[in-house]
């Protein structure tokens, strides 16, 4: 006789078992992979990490019914996004220069309505239709303190609390920072063998920075710096140093032709709009005579700084 009762194989059973439990697993962990931000600290952690990339990568954006340009800095009213990477291409909406961070952005960053701020970095949550701004702090920092550009330290929000958990992305970025000419040895001239003759037209927001490359002569030293017959003084009125790769080292002793002299001078003494003549002096050095001096402004560029952009957020 023919069995008509209906039976499952037991191997069926446990194969169709363990695929509903793979399937509920994929449907329940995959979307959570690709969600943009959750709940609690996850969602601070995202916010956190979308500030700094978009600081650090986006050079920001304006626009109004006639024209528009990535160099939002001079357009603040009509600014559609925020972005501190330095402009290629103004038109373009892209930058070929991530973390190279312009100092014009940075300082009408420093200017932006608190609310036009959160709004635009996206720093706050919406829960239940309510509207909560999260607390944050952003700032770029060189050697553990704050950035001063203009006479204004980089740092927007509130300082960081210390009884909640904190979300925080720092990034490693270059800042424009001045100007800087970079000049060879044998590109100087001077009135005597031993003093370079640097035509400087003011004025300046920032300090200057000179650097010489290359300068002839051995066992020479830097005696002093003289603008319009008025001897500098060291510490306050400028710094001189040597530098190796991003690494300052004193100046002590005698130099070497290979040596890479930096000069960064107070933008104080170059404040009117004229010219000025600096006077570099150094000793066991021979230049050829002039005129014609060398000018600072024909060999200036801007001058980046490594510092580090930071990104705290909190509830």
């Amino acid at each position: 006789m023919m069995d008509e009762k209906g039976q499952i194989a037991v191997d069926f059973l446990l194969g169709i078992s363990l695929f509903l439990i793979a399937l509920t697993f994929t449907v329940q962990f995959i979307p959570g992979m690709f969600m943009s931000g959750t709940a609690g600290e996850s969602s601070l952690d995202y916010t956190a990490y979308r500030t700094a990339t978009v600081l650090v990568e986006d050079t920001g954006w304006w626009g109004n019914s006639t024209s528009s340009g990535t160099d939002w800095e001079t357009q603040p009213s009509n600014m559609m996004r925020i972005g501190l990477a330095a402009d290629d291409e103004p038109k373009s909406k892209l930058t070929n220069s991530p973390n190279l961070l312009s100092k014009a952005k940075i300082e009408q960053f420093m200017l932006v309505n608190e609310n036009t701020l959160i709004e635009n970095l996206g720093l706050y949550n919406n829960v239940d239709n309510t509207h909560f701004s999260y607390g944050y702090n952003i700032s770029i920092n060189q050697e553990g303190v704050p950035l001063v550009l203009n006479s204004t330290a980089i740092m927007r929000g509130k300082p960081t609390p210390l009884d909640r958990e904190v979300s925080k992305i720092t990034r490693v970025v270059l800042v424009e920072t001045g100007t800087v000419a970079v000049l060879k040895g044998s590109e100087l001239t001077g009135e005597i063998a031993s003093e370079a003759i640097i035509n400087v037209t003011g004025p300046f927001e920032e300090n200057i920075t000179i650097q010489i490359r290359n300068l002839n002569g051995a066992n020479h030293s830097f005696l002093n710096a003289v603008v319009d017959n008025v001897t500098l003084t060291p510490s306050s009125d400028y710094t001189i140093y040597k530098k190796t790769g991003w690494t300052d080292l004193p100046l002590n002793g005698s130099l070497t032709s290979t040596d890479l002299i930096c000069l960064n001078l107070d933008h104080n003494r170059f404040n009117l709009s004229q010219d000025y003549k600096l006077e570099l002096r150094f000793s066991n050095v021979t230049l050829d005579p002039g005129p014609p001096f060398i000018r600072y402004n024909n060999h200036s560029s801007p001058l980046y700084e490594p510092a580090y952009l930071t990104v705290e957020v909190w509830q």
